[in-house]
């Protein structure tokens, strides 16, 4: 099995992971403004982490130690684990929470094991030394100063299609927020309910016709 073909194995596992999580959430938990408030620094934080890494990243090519990568060397599991834990506060699924960062981390140990492995082959003793330095999840306040730097790319980041998981990230906590107010709480739908209701279909209908274009353009560069 080569590089690329690992790499969507594992990026299949952790969503099959996910997606029933979300289902569960979606249908036995609940969140409140409150909750909303103190979850999203976390949602954001983590965002934030994810974009200043992609960044930076560039997969499979050269050993990525600029950026985020500097302080930890898988800084992109790292925003993911940031913003389940933010939806585990908003919506206060505690328990439910905690199993499936069990799992998560436990899905997440294989694939750092066999994404290293890659790494260790590729790049050799570049990467021993950089995995000695720098710690996998849990960032260090030395940066590590030795490989090949470069600076953020705006080209790299959008190349990232990280855009998307944000796109459906915000839809999500508008259904969430939409659950609370129109089914748990029976209130009638207002103005700023039916704002959201249009943010979050014409946010889902924009990634959609995105993927669409792009199919389109693939057909026609074949032709």
């Amino acid at each position: 099995m080569n590089i690329k073909n690992r790499f969507k194995r594992w990026f299949r596992l952790r969503f099959a992971v996910t997606y029933p999580f979300i289902v569960f959430l979606a249908f036995f938990c609940n969140s409140d403004s409150r909750s909303v408030i103190n979850a999203i620094w976390l949602i954001i934080a983590g965002f934030f982490i994810r974009i200043w890494a992609n960044g930076y990243a560039i997969k499979l090519e050269k050993l990525t130690t600029s950026g985020p990568y500097a302080f930890v060397r898988h800084p992109l599991y790292l925003g993911t684990m940031l913003i389940i834990c933010g939806f585990i506060v908003m919506l206060r699924a505690y328990y439910v929470g905690i199993l499936f960062i069990a799992i998560i981390v436990a899905v997440y140990y294989r694939t750092i094991k066999n994404e290293e492995g890659m790494l260790e082959k590729k790049f050799k003793d570049l990467y021993i030394d950089y995995r000695k330095r720098v710690p996998a999840i849990v960032p260090t306040i030395f940066p590590y100063r030795l490989g090949e730097k470069w600076s953020f790319s705006l080209r790299r980041l959008i190349k990232s299609k990280e855009y998307k998981p944000f796109i459906w990230v915000v839809i999500i906590i508008i259904a969430f927020h939409l659950k609370y107010t129109l089914i748990i709480k029976h209130e009638k739908i207002g103005a700023k309910a039916l704002a959201l209701i249009i943010v979050a279909l014409s946010l889902g209908l924009l990634d959609l016709f995105g993927e669409l274009m792009k199919l389109i353009y693939k057909k026609k560069a074949k032709q």
